[in-house]
């Protein structure tokens, strides 16, 4: 028995050779079958506080630190030749 896993990878790929009237269908298909089910919708994660206690307490002025090295990589990747 497949995993479910592989089968959403298998239906995915199915759905990206559909053109797109049939992408419009499947698309009205699918928001049906979630409106018919009570589905735990996910829920927004916060990320605050999460580079609490990394030691970026330490640096004295770390908005001028982050602008500093912002600009050393912006010139790097417009200096290199392509």
């Amino acid at each position: 028995m497949r995993s479910t896993a592989i089968k959403k990878m298998e239906l995915r790929n199915r759905i990206v050779g559909l053109p797109e009237q049939e992408i419009d269908a499947i698309e009205k298909f699918v928001a049906g079958l979630l409106a018919q089910k009570d589905i735990d919708r996910p829920r927004p994660i916060s990320l605050a506080g999460m580079w609490k206690g990394r030691g970026f307490e330490r640096i004295a002025d770390l908005e001028s630190e982050i602008l500093k090295i912002r600009t050393e990589l912006g010139n790097s990747i417009l200096g290199r030749d392509l």
